[in-house]
This record gives structure tokens, sequence and C-alpha cells, in this order.
């Protein structure tokens, strides 16, 4: 496995933010000068793609975000959740850019916990392939601290404060990149129900393997701590773990009734950054979509209680998952 880094779009964009708070001007032609960089364009195809998750955000949409995200309300969602976040950033800038030491800091030995994890998420066939991924490091104005993309791993540079050390990037790291390899695992073709359940694996076992997160009913994976997870929404689907859980095995069941497309709506409503607990009512943002942790719960426990062969072999039978999770119960 070949890592490397590439933040060269971080340098203009600062200096840009720094014009901006020194004298006022925002200029744009030179805004649009850096957001059409290497490393933004790859971020724009990323944002532009309706299949992916947390996407819908447009170049030109970005421009107007970048002048305007102090003095204006923005129509798309997206942009309307980053605001807040975003001028945390702008008004702390020189001290959250010290996040970046951690990242630029690491070295081959670092990358060895990230390949130790992912030998232990993932089938050994995918590791023998020797991929080469670029953590791309950009001043963004996604909702989520990184996403995977073809061979790109993206770090949000104004969302690194929840990384609080080198040790939880590089869990992080290694949770992006799972998500990659995850993918090659799957059938081309799947079951409507085969589908909904899947989407919780996705980010669940990410969880489970490489942030080594426990709930109620499932230890971590290894002794020690979580990394780079959101404590509050952990509570907060914690404390609503029975009813959560539940909905997700119901919404389950009905939809080997449904179509693709009803699926793709239904896995919709789990992927917000509002959600109303099932058991008190109360709505409140999240970072960390509820998929996280009912994944990690679900697909966690078959990976602890049947073994990761007989876990990879769930995910790709077409109705493999309910006759699994019985035996876990």
């Amino acid at each position: 496995m070949k890592i490397e880094i590439s933040s060269a779009t971080v340098a203009p964009m600062v200096a840009w933010l720094q014009e901006a708070k020194k004298t006022g001007n925002r200029d744009e032609k030179k805004l649009r000068e850096i957001l059409s960089m290497p490393d933004y364009a790859i971020e724009f195809r990323r944002y532009g793609d309706p299949n992916l998750p947390v996407c819908g955000i447009s170049l030109e949409e970005a421009v107007d975000f970048f002048l305007h995200f102090d003095g204006k309300e923005f129509e798309n969602p997206r942009l309307s959740s980053k605001k807040e976040s975003f001028l945390a950033f702008y008004n702390d800038l020189e001290e959250r850019l010290q996040r970046m030491e951690m990242i630029n800091g690491i070295t081959a030995d670092d990358l060895k916990l990230v390949e130790r994890l992912l030998e232990n998420g993932l089938p050994e066939e995918l590791l023998q392939e020797v991929d080469r991924y670029t953590v791309l490091l950009t001043i963004s104005i996604g909702n989520s601290m990184g996403w995977p993309y073809e061979n790109y791993i993206h770090f949000d540079v104004a969302n690194l404060d929840s990384l609080t050390d080198k040790e939880t990037f590089l869990h992080v790291l290694a949770h992006e990149i799972h998500h990659i390899m995850f993918s090659r695992l799957l059938p081309e073709e799947m079951t409507p129900q085969q589908f909904f359940f899947v989407n919780f694996a996705f980010e669940g076992l990410a969880v489970h393997f490489c942030n080594n997160a426990a709930t109620p009913g499932k230890p971590a994976k290894y002794a020690g701590k979580t990394f780079g997870m959101a404590e509050d929404d952990w509570e907060f689907y914690a404390k609503q773990h029975t009813e959560l859980i539940r909905k997700v095995l119901s919404d389950g069941e009905r939809a080997k009734d449904m179509t693709m497309e009803q699926v793709a709506d239904l896995v919709g409503q789990y992927e917000q950054f509002r959600f109303t607990s099932l058991k008190t009512g109360e709505t409140r943002s999240v970072s960390q979509y509820p998929t996280y942790y009912a994944g990690c719960y679900l697909w966690g426990r078959i990976d602890l209680e049947l073994g990761k062969e007989r876990l990879f072999a769930v995910l790709k039978s077409q109705d493999g998952f309910l006759p699994a999770w019985e035996q876990c119960r």
C-alpha cells in the first residue's frame, strides 16, 4: 500500500482567507483560480455524483459560499449546515491550521497501524493488491471530515478540529480506505433487502474495525479506546438503542417487498444530519448518521460471534443477513 499526501491547495486558500480577514476584500477571480486547481477538481467531481452520499455541491455554489459564508443564508442544505462550523474555522484560522502538522508528519511506521486495522477488517485476498492512495487536504465546503472517492481520501482542513492526535487520524484514515476496499467485496447485483442491509455495513464495519467503537450489546473489537467518533451522537443513539435496532430490522424485513428505488429512499431516511429519537421524540443535529451506529452493532456482532470469514460470506449472500443475525441473538 502506497499513501501520498497532497496539500497544494491549502496555502493559496489560506492566503485568500487571511487577505479577506485583513482587508475585507474577497477576490472572486483569485478564488476561482484556487477552486480550479486539480485537487478541488477531484472534489467537485465527487460532489457532482448524485449516486454518492453527502453530494450535491457545485463549483458555482462553492464560489458563492466562500464569498458570502458570513453574510447570507444558503438554499443548499449542505452549505447551510456547513456555515456555522466554517465560520468558527475562519475566526480561529491560524490555530486550527496547526492540526495539519499531525498529517504532514506521518511516517511509514505510522502507516503500519493502518495496515493492521485493514488486515483485521478485510479479506486477505484484497490486501494482497498493491494500491496507491492520495490523501487530499483542502479547505472545503463539505459536511463531513472526509470521504473516499476512487483512490483518493479527502480530509477537509476546516473540519480537522475533531481529530485530536495522530493516532486518531490514522484510525480515521483506515476507516476511509476500508470504504474503498469494501466496495470490491460486493456483487454487482443485489436484491433490495440485501442492498438495505449492506448500506449499514458500509459505515458500520469501518466503525467496528477501524474506529474500535462499542455499543450496548457489542463490545469494542480491540482493547483500548474508541477513535474519531462523535461522542454526543453515539450517546444519543445509545439512549434509543432498542428502538433504533428494532426499526432497522423491521425496515429490513419490509425491504424485500420494495423496489430498489424505494429502498434507496428508505436508506436515505437514515442518512440525514438531523435525526429524531425513536424513544423521546427529541430532534437534534448529528454529524454521523444512525447507519454508523446501527451498522456497527448489527454487523459487528456477526463478526465477533460468527467470525470474519462468515461475515464476508453473508455480505455476498442475497438473503444471508437475517439468518446470520438470528444466530447472534
